[in-house]
């Protein structure tokens, strides 16, 4: 991927630094932060037939349950930066036999997606790297049709932490 645009330094980052390592870690990651994914998409009652994105979907753990939530008649499309926590993401959702699930490398602050197709955004600490919130958020605002819906975990500050 280009390492261009607002989130040039995030995208050389996760491609070259983070991706590989958290590729490494992927089993003991997950198992940290995956009850607090589950935790969201409970709340957005992620239902059979719909589309989801998944922003900052990484090595694919949300986005294979997300495919499961949403079953052979819905879709779930996985944005990341990064190469190599997208190969592996495909890698999880080929062996899982996700046929609803698909993958693309880019910025989701920037990317042109379909507009007013997806019926649920969904992000677990994908959403806190941009370099402009509120231009991402447009952008995966124009992704969702009527009544779409948005749904993250995100880190807060550790003062915040209960």
């Amino acid at each position: 991927m280009d390492a261009t645009g607002p989130n040039a330094e995030q995208i050389v980052y996760w491609n070259e630094t983070a991706g590989p390592k958290w590729v490494a870690l992927q089993e003991l990651l997950d198992a940290q932060i995956e009850p607090l994914g589950l935790a969201m998409m409970d709340l957005l009652d992620i239902a059979t037939g719909e589309h989801v994105l998944d922003v900052g979907c990484g090595t694919g753990q949300t986005t294979v349950e997300l495919g499961r939530r949403t079953g052979p008649s819905g879709r779930v499309t996985g944005v990341d930066v990064s190469s190599p926590m997208l190969t592996r993401a495909r890698e999880r959702a080929g062996a899982s036999g996700s046929g609803n699930v698909t993958f693309i490398q880019a910025d989701a602050q920037t990317h042109e997606f379909d507009m007013a197709t997806a019926d649920v955004c969904f992000s677990r600490f994908g959403i806190m790297f941009f370099a402009d919130p509120a231009a991402a958020f447009a952008n995966l605002r124009a992704a969702l049709g009527p009544g779409g819906r948005l749904g993250f975990v995100c880190w807060q500050a550790v003062q915040d932490n209960p």
